[in-house]
This record gives C-alpha cells, structure tokens and sequence, in this order.
C-alpha cells in the first residue's frame, strides 16, 4: 500500500470485484478471508467469529398482468409463494383489493407497506421500490424481521415499471404475482480483531462498519471499509491507551445478524465500551451522498464535529441523542451504549449500479478516513 488514495483504489476496487456481497453466499465468505488478509497487513491477528442462518435463496419471481411479465425479488423477512403464485385484483388501498400496490416514491410508504404486512385484507404485496437518484433499477428492502419473517408475499420491482403498474392497479386489472424463494442453513462470519491497550484495565473503544448488502455495494459499504482500515494502520505505528477492538459484520441487510452475534460473544460490551464508532452506509459516495451524523450525547457529538468540520466536504446532518439512529449503531442505541455512526445515502443506494468507480468519490473517502483516524486516536488515548 502507498498513498491513502492508492489505498482506497486497491480496497474498494478489490471488494467491487468480488460479487454480490450477500450474507451467507460464497462471495460474501471469500470476502470475509479476504478483509482478514488486509487487516493481517494492518499488524492486527484477525479472528473468522461465524454464526448460522437460513439463507434466502431467491427463485425465478414477477408479476404477470395479460401477456406482460415484470421481474422482481421478493421481501426477504415476508412469506413466500409457491411456483403458482397467488391471484387476485390488483389496486389501491382505497380500493380494497386483495392484492395491494404499494408505490414507495410516496409519502408514508415505508408505514404504508409495513401496516399492510400486518393485515389480514391482503393475500399479496407488490411494492414499487425506489431511490435517491434518477436512474432505474431495483432497490431491495432490507430484512429487519429475517428471523421473524411475516406477513404476505411481497415481490419488490423496479420503479421503471411504475406508470403501467399504477394505471394497472387504478383498473383493478387481475394479476398472478409469484414471490418464490428457498431456505438453506448456512454459515457467515464476521471478521474482528483486538489492539491491545497499554492499560487493559480501561474500558475498550469499538470500531465497527458492516461488510454485507445486496449487490456489490462499493459506495454503500467501501468508505466504511476504508475508514475501519485506516484506523487499524495508525493504532499500528502509535499503540493506544486502551483496547481497540474492531468487527467487520455481515448480516447487515438483514436485520444486523452479525452484530447481534458479535454481542451474543460478548455480553455487556455495548454499554461497557468507552464508545462505539460506526462507519457506516455511503461515506464518501460520489453521486447525491446524504451524509447523515448520529451520536449518543453532547460529548461525542463535539468531538465528531471537531474532527469531521476541517476534513470533509460538507457537514453531515445531525440528529436529536433520542432518535433512532441509522444502521448498525442502533443495536447500540436499543442497549444504552455510547456512539458515534456515520451512516447515510446516495443516489445508487441499494441498487445495481453502485460500483467502482462511479460511485465513489476517493477525496471524500480520504477526507472521512482522516477526520475518523483522528477521532478514533483521541478515543483510544
């Protein structure tokens, strides 16, 4: 490794390049072994921690209207359909069909869709994904009920099919919607490694970003990567006080099951630690980058804003120390632990066409890393 900017070039490029970064698959365990490789450089003894689960295996999925098919993926923590599908209307809410077209570049989608899950008046779901930018293509939900999945079939399609679905749907037009998908039992792992502090007496600072998603992600998840790196490259040259200790988790994108199985193994951490840095979604994305800040309370999110102010581009928003907070940090917020998490959007969030290098800007990512290398060196002491 050379400059940071060769750096980040080398790593997200890498990590582009590896596949769909879904949890449980081949990719995401080649990429698993692969980051423990990069962290061995970074002078760390990287630790494989798995954990089980039930992949989703998606099968050939779509809703048929006449002779006209559209493509789709269906909500992984909802139920299936078999090969047949389910038929019925299509419409509206106001409509009462049985079968709903929920449109998600609407306001109050999210809740729309979700109230419509826990209804009893819908034997099927069909809603219109979006995102932040102008081009197509689908955006898949993520799974936070993956171990309690419920509710109807839902099939996820791409908003390029959203006028004909609508005029569809405002027609009552009979449909057969097929949502299938299998289940198989399957390991993946997060990837975690400990620097010792000179005084192990002291309560550890955590690091942690996630390392899975639906496509290959490389804005969505490479900064995060990057930043987690580069504070393992300055630990080091300059051994911290206390323990540092960082996981890199899959299961993101469906509903955390890595980091839940990372404070399964260690009880008591998320409120023992001195903080929680989390490097989230979209840091240092090129095209539309919604940078979003969240913190426990007053004293980190001072230092947040002391380091991120003279380093990067434009200040991400700040929420209320009681909001929910995005990604993984909540987990942490549910507990009562301390954090700080970096965790945004951009216009390719979720979609395919998230790749290296379009969608990243590298002296954004530069600018993160340098602000969180900074943060994170005053933390550890």
């Amino acid at each position: 490794m050379n400059t940071i900017e060769d750096r980040i070039a080398r790593i997200i490029g890498e990590y582009d390049r590896q596949g769909w970064h879904r949890t449980g698959t081949d990719v995401d365990l080649e990429s698993a072994s692969w980051l423990a490789g990069i962290v061995r450089e970074c002078g760390a003894e990287p630790t494989r921690e798995t954990f089980a689960l039930d992949r989703v295996i998606p099968r050939p999925s779509y809703i048929d209207v006449g002779d006209r098919r559209i493509d789709g993926l269906p909500l992984f923590d909802s139920s299936f359909t078999d090969t047949e599908g389910i038929r019925g209307q299509l419409g509206p809410a106001d409509a009462d069909p049985k079968i709903l077209l929920v449109d998600g570049s609407d306001t109050g989608s999210v809740e729309a869709l979700e109230e419509a899950r826990r209804s009893p008046d819908y034997t099927a779901i069909v809603f219109i994904t979006t995102s932040a930018g102008d081009d197509a293509g689908l955006a898949p939900r993520n799974a936070p009920s993956f171990t309690e999945p419920f509710g109807p079939p839902v099939l996820q399609v791409d908003r390029i099919d959203r006028s004909w679905l609508t005029e569809q749907a405002s027609a009552g037009s009979t449909v057969a919607v097929v949502a299938r998908a299998d289940r198989e039992p399957v390991e993946a792992a997060n990837v975690a490694a400990v620097f010792p502090g000179r005084d192990r007496s002291l309560p550890p600072l955590v690091v942690m970003t996630p390392r899975s998603g639906w496509w290959w992600i490389a804005a969505e998840r490479g900064g995060g990567i990057v930043c987690w790196l580069e504070v393992m490259m300055a630990l080091r040259d300059s051994p911290p006080e206390r323990d540092v200790r960082f996981v890199a988790t899959s299961g993101h994108e469906l509903g955390h099951l890595g980091l839940e199985a990372y404070l399964d193994r260690n009880p008591g951490l998320a409120t023992e630690a001195v903080a929680w840095m989390h490097f989230g979604a979209s840091i240092g994305a090129a095209v539309k980058p919604v940078p979003r800040l969240f913190t426990s309370d007053d004293e980190l999110h001072a230092l947040a804003v002391e380091f991120l102010q003279p380093e990067v581009p434009a200040m991400p928003e700040s929420f209320p120390h009681d909001m929910m907070p995005g990604g993984e940090s909540r987990n942490i917020h549910a507990r009562g632990g301390r954090y700080v998490s970096l965790a945004g959007g951009h216009a390719s969030f979720h979609q395919q066409i998230d790749r290296w290098p379009d969608s990243v800007d590298v002296a954004a990512v530069v600018s993160y890393a340098r602000a969180m290398t900074g943060m994170a060196m005053k933390l550890a002491g």
